[in-house]
Order: C-alpha cells, then sequence, then structure tokens
C-alpha cells in the first residue's frame, strides 16, 4: 500500500474513533442526569477517561498532520 493511502486510511480511522469517542461521552452526559448520586463517581470517572482518549487522538493526529507537511 503506497503511503499517502495509509495516510490517509490512518486519518480515517482516527476520525471515526474520535467521532465514536464524541457519541459515547454524550450518551455518559446522558445517563448520568437519571444515575443515583452515589453512582456518579463511575460515570465521571469514564468521562475523565473519554475526555483523555480525545485528547491523545488530537495529539496524534496533530503530530501525523505535522510528519506529512515536512515529508
Amino acid at each position: 500500500m503506497s503511503q499517502p493511502t495509509s495516510a490517509a486510511k490512518d486519518r480515517h480511522t482516527l476520525s471515526e474513533t474520535a467521532c465514536d469517542l464524541v457519541v459515547i461521552e454524550h450518551r455518559l452526559r446522558d445517563v448520568r442526569r437519571w444515575t443515583p448520586e452515589t453512582a456518579r463517581a463511575h460515570l465521571d470517572a469514564a468521562l475523565s477517561s473519554v475526555a483523555t482518549a480525545l485528547d491523545a487522538l488530537h495529539a496524534e493526529h496533530t503530530h501525523r498532520t505535522t510528519e506529512q507537511e515536512q515529508s
């Protein structure tokens, strides 16, 4: 497989993963609204993990974009 095709596929995969995580984040926020207070800490931890994953994906996307611009 050629490099441009592989890079485009990687970007698409990153984009799909980011979209999936955003959907998960929205769903967790919806569920949190009707979750008993005693269980909210677990959902808050899950939301924090999703935010961390989105930050990591953004950093990876930025890194790959910078590499492509330099090549």
